[in-house]
């Protein structure tokens, strides 16, 4: 090895104590809790804190690292150790995370990504900021020295920011999410799932509930509707707002100085208030991108833009807390168009957006949208109909017949539009797909970075002579494909898989 060895920071311990400590929480709470009455609880309770404090030292003195000339060598355990090598070849990425301890005490935890993705090859709890820069230049100088193994964007200037986002763009981004939401509906499951929480929680509504109650009754006997649903048209709003804020919120908490910079050819991405995360990846790693705007995204004149990297962990849902630890996942987390399709070039600089001959779906699309909508609603209605009709429920055959008519127009509409928007295209290796009616979303993948290619129907679509287009990248999977285009003709979706296995077959 080229390089002495190399330990992790003093400070170490406590990091790792905290993390152990966090795995024995509920039996050492249940023996404080359960074991009160007994002689010498605390020092009973004392001995397995004491066992992992121990353990946790001891795990630290035993982590060295050294960087040598064609691999990064790990060393760990105490008991039963390990050695692994990491070839530079394999090291896709270094990452950073600082929560507010790490930040006062003037140390990183850093993560060694491969190729392989999900868990990361190595973890380094922790290092000085010193140490942990040291560490990451030389891998990328290494990097660099090693002979390429992928092709990919010609090198740019080195950390040129492409993306930022000030304060009134994370505003933005508040008021454009459901964060608040999401976070609110998670809340009420963990309170109702804990049979203390959820007594003390109806504790609290309880008598809330009664005096509402009572209040729209007094309303009612008066002849004052109008005023209850003006309160409650104004409490409706009110919720609204708090919702609003709390995504707010959450969206500086979470994406708090963020930034996107190019090293070469790669990206780093840097977000978080309380816990400052630096993430990575290489430009020839990205797979699928994806242009997301929802219908309040549309109102401000913004989207978003996500990215999957090979090997990461497809299916994951995007994170809607607080904490920025979630891998790189976004290249602009809100941004305007003109923003998105800049990044894009600089990750695909063959795609050129103004220039892009969208084609439609086949005509059979909104029929096929029209059936797979009905055959959610049709027994809805039915089974409203047989209980309007055997159990006397106080709803008229005409306001049924009027709620069907309705909702039939709706359901039309709605596929219209989507048969509308939904097209796709292709420029050079490229390929392109975009659906949906509220929430439109683009689908962008290169052509020579896919795996496989399947073509599927149903027996609906085969009477409608119809078929769906699917694609996965690198580490993809069945329930999270990178790409699945519906309502394709037979001929054209045998002529577009044909074209896309030439360019894997070549890329090969």
């Amino acid at each position: 090895m080229s390089e002495q060895r190399k330990h992790l920071h003093p400070l170490s311990s406590i990091f790792l104590l905290g993390s152990a400590l966090r795995q024995i929480a509920l039996p050492l709470g249940a023996m404080l809790f359960f074991g009160r009455d007994a002689n010498n609880w605390e020092a009973w309770a004392a001995l397995p804190v004491l066992g992992v404090g121990a353990w946790t030292v001891l795990r630290a003195r035993f982590f060295h690292y050294e960087v040598g000339e064609s691999e990064l060598l790990v060393r760990e355990g105490v008991i039963d150790r390990a050695q692994k090598h990491i070839p530079f070849t394999r090291i896709q990425g270094v990452s950073q995370r600082r929560i507010l301890l790490h930040r006062l005490l003037g140390v990183t935890e850093v993560r060694i990504e491969s190729a392989a993705g999900g868990k990361p090859e190595a973890v380094m709890k922790v290092l000085s900021l010193p140490a942990a820069a040291e560490l990451e230049a030389l891998l990328r100088d290494k990097k660099c020295a090693a002979p390429a193994t992928l092709s990919g964007p010609t090198a740019a200037p080195a950390s040129s920011v492409l993306h930022a986002l000030p304060a009134s763009e994370i505003l933005r981004l508040g008021l454009v999410s459901n964060r608040g939401m999401i976070m609110v509906g998670v809340a009420f499951g963990l309170v109702m799932q804990n049979d203390t929480l959820r007594f003390n929680f109806g504790k609290l509504v309880r008598p809330l509930v009664r005096w509402t109650g009572r209040l729209m009754q007094t309303q009612v006997e008066s002849g004052n509707a109008w005023i209850l649903a003006a309160g409650a048209a104004l409490g409706l709003l009110g919720m609204l707002l708090l919702l609003r804020l709390l995504s707010v919120l959450l969206a500086f908490f979470r994406y708090h100085g963020f930034t996107l910079a190019r090293d070469g050819e790669r990206l780093l991405a840097q977000q978080g208030l309380l816990t400052v995360v630096r993430n990575g990846a290489r430009l020839p790693r990205l797979q699928r991108w994806e242009l997301e705007e929802t219908w309040l995204h549309r109102r401000f004149g913004r989207c978003r833009l996500a990215v999957s990297v090979a090997g990461s962990r497809h299916g994951q849902e995007h994170a809607h807390g607080a904490s920025p630890d979630t891998g790189f996942e976004e290249l602009a987390p809100i941004a305007t168009p003109a923003q998105a399709q800049a990044l894009l070039r600089v990750c695909i600089p063959a795609l050129d957006w103004d220039r892009l001959n969208w084609r439609a779906l086949h005509p059979a699309t909104v029929k096929r949208r029209l059936f797979g909508q009905a055959r959610w609603v049709v027994p809805a209605l039915l089974a409203c109909a047989l209980a309007d009709a055997f159990y006397a429920w106080p709803l008229p055959w005409p306001a049924l017949v009027a709620i069907a008519a309705l909702l039939a127009l709706a359901m039309l509409w709605h596929a219209r539009a989507w048969a509308r928007f939904g097209a796709i295209a292709e420029t050079g290796d490229v390929l392109l797909y975009r659906s949906g009616v509220w929430t439109r979303r683009t689908i962008v993948v290169v052509g020579a970075r896919l795996q496989n290619l399947r073509l599927y129907s149903s027996p609906l679509d085969r009477s409608l002579g119809i078929v769906h287009l699917q694609a996965d990248t690198q580490g993809g999977s069945r329930n999270h494909r990178a790409l699945d285009i519906p309502c394709l003709g037979r001929g054209a979706a045998g002529t577009l898989r044909a074209s896309l296995w030439q360019r894997i077959q070549g890329a090969v």
